[in-house]
């Protein structure tokens, strides 16, 4: 999940997790504001729901396609979810 999150893929957590993350972790108030500013500027990667990233897309076959797909599709639906 965190993986797909880093590669902006899935949302960044709500606002309440993030500050429980932030209290677990002894975050300083200044970087858990920047945290927060961060995760309102958040939109999706425009590899999301796509092949983009490969180099080489006249050797793959359907079934990395498909693989590549689902790594690239988000966990749950958001506004900026796309099928």
């Amino acid at each position: 999940m965190w993986r797909k999150i880093e590669r902006g893929i899935n949302p960044p957590p709500r606002r309440s997790l993030l500050k429980k993350f932030c209290q677990l972790v002894n975050v300083l108030s200044y970087e858990e504001n920047q945290l927060y500013a961060l995760a309102r500027r958040w939109e999706p990667h425009e590899d999301t729901n796509t092949c983009n990233h490969l180099l080489n897309h006249s050797k793959i076959t359907s079934e990395w396609t498909d693989a590549i797909l689902e790594q690239n599709k988000p966990d749950y639906e958001h506004k900026y979810w796309k099928r």
